[in-house]
């Protein structure tokens, strides 16, 4: 077993939509938010990227699908401690 970035752990190879491998500049292009709220996102605590060995962020299809979830429930007007609390809920986690 290795340990990732982040203490993401991994089993053998990950899943497809687990896999690390969008750079910021395409997580912006396939999401449509901006680099500045995706960096939010991380330093709230909603995200955690896998990153290369130079720092660089790589962001799998999961966590693609994750910042357009977070931007959504943003853009509805919900703080980033009220998505945080609502993807705990959702995940079955007891905030």
């Amino acid at each position: 077993m290795t340990t990732m970035s982040g203490d993401k752990k991994e089993q053998g190879q990950p899943a497809e939509n687990e896999m690390s491998k969008y750079t910021m500049g395409v997580a912006v292009r396939l999401t449509g938010v901006e680099a500045h709220r995706i960096r939010r996102f991380e330093e709230n605590s909603l995200l955690e990227p896998a990153r290369t060995d130079t720092g660089q962020r790589l962001y799998s299809d999961t966590e693609i699908e994750l910042i357009r979830e977070i931007a959504r429930l943003e853009d509805q007007g919900i703080n980033l401690e009220g998505v945080k609390a609502i993807l705990a809920m959702r995940r079955g986690e007891t905030i």
